[in-house]
């Protein structure tokens, strides 16, 4: 059932109705996301639509991949420079190897991890869309605006946003996920692991400590080209008023930059950029129209912003935002905030209260 704002909306003059209704729709959205993860690997069609599982699943293959060849490739000229060659040789012809055998121990259903993907392969396909959308003559982006006119240092805070970004917008075969550290870590010695099972007889203590090493190497480069990060920076240089903020979001959307535009509501609402995100991909409630009250956002910025995100996400009823308009230009921005306000929780904590409210209390008998 849809958790939505429109079926209550009688609940706006109401402060501790409303608390209860984002909580709700909060608690929806991880549910959803538990279905999706595990929906991720059904080969029949589910809850997940087709773009978004195929998009992911190819995202998730190029990663390992791209994780594989460089820690094979390192550990391998590692080998060599010791005069292991056969190892050497095991590992550099050794390809593609490691994306079927961590299928086939089923590690690739971790739930932070598929989790990230699919926000991954959302974003990429939401800013397709968003990018479709845009007229011939629709004028400069808003980063290369920012490159162009923006003081020192937005024309440096943009440059980093743009190149990370086109990381992330690579041709295809080239393409895999920027994952949070702690995953990405995972990511890496499980890929290290299949490629130590790989070499058999010809490993040993040497191809341990080359696999180590490469791994090491890896892991201390995985914060490179983190697109939230950048995105961050580069609010932080425009330091935008809450009179300027609307507008930002806005061109941002319309120059098929959803991270930028989680950032600047991030920002504006005192949330991490990981729940920012979350809440625009989270298609199914009104959450994100509350955010976006939250952020200062009036009646006509919050339609032509939800209005771009309906028309790229096939997901959004546009409808429903048409009839929530009204009640949101009316409610006062602190309401919306205060709706929200688990949002400004640190992530773990979330986590741990969502996973207490999933659990019924344990009844104890008295002796």
């Amino acid at each position: 059932m849809h958790v939505g704002f429109l079926p209550y909306a009688s609940v706006l003059g109401d402060p501790a109705r409303l608390a209860s209704y984002a909580a709700d729709a909060e608690h929806a959205a991880g549910q959803r996301l538990a279905v999706a993860v595990e929906d991720i690997f059904l080969s029949q069609p589910g809850r997940l639509d087709d773009r978004t599982r195929a998009a992911t699943l190819r995202l998730a293959e190029a990663t390992i991949c791209a994780v594989e060849q460089h820690v094979s490739g390192d550990a391998a000229r590692a080998l060599m420079a010791v005069g292991r060659r056969e190892a050497a040789a095991v590992l550099g012809s050794n390809r593609s190897l490691a994306w079927p055998r961590l299928l086939d121990a089923g590690l690739m259903r971790d739930a932070e991890l598929i989790a990230a993907l699919i926000a991954q392969a959302r974003i990429d396909l939401l800013d397709e869309s968003l990018a479709a959308q845009r007229s011939p003559d629709a004028g400069m982006t808003i980063v290369t605006a920012l490159i162009q006119n923006g003081d020192a240092a937005q024309r440096a805070a943009a440059g980093e946003y743009l190149l990370a970004d086109g990381m992330r917008r690579a041709a295809s075969e080239g393409r895999h996920a920027v994952l949070p550290a702690a995953i990405q870590t995972r990511i890496v010695w499980w890929v290290a692991a299949a490629l130590r099972e790989r070499l058999g007889a010809a490993g040993g203590a040497e191809a341990d400590a080359a696999l180590c090493e490469a791994a090491q190497h890896r892991i201390a480069r995985a914060n490179e080209g983190q697109i939230g990060e950048a995105a961050a920076r580069l609010v932080r240089a425009l330091a935008p008023s809450v009179a300027d903020r609307g507008a930002l979001m806005v061109r941002a959307l319309e120059s098929a930059r959803t991270a930028l535009f989680a950032a600047l509501l991030a920002d504006g609402i005192g949330i991490d950029a990981e729940a920012a995100l979350s809440l625009v991909l989270d298609s199914a409630s009104d959450r994100l129209w509350l955010a976006l009250r939250a952020a200062g956002l009036d009646r006509d910025t919050i339609a032509r912003a939800g209005f771009l995100l309906s028309e790229a996400d096939r997901e959004r009823d546009v409808t429903m935002l048409i009839e929530v308009l009204d009640p949101l230009g009316a409610l006062e921005p602190r309401a919306a905030a205060e709706a929200i306000a688990t949002l400004r929780l640190p992530g773990d904590f979330r986590v741990a209260v969502r996973a207490l409210a999933s659990r019924a209390p344990i009844e104890r008998t008295r002796p």
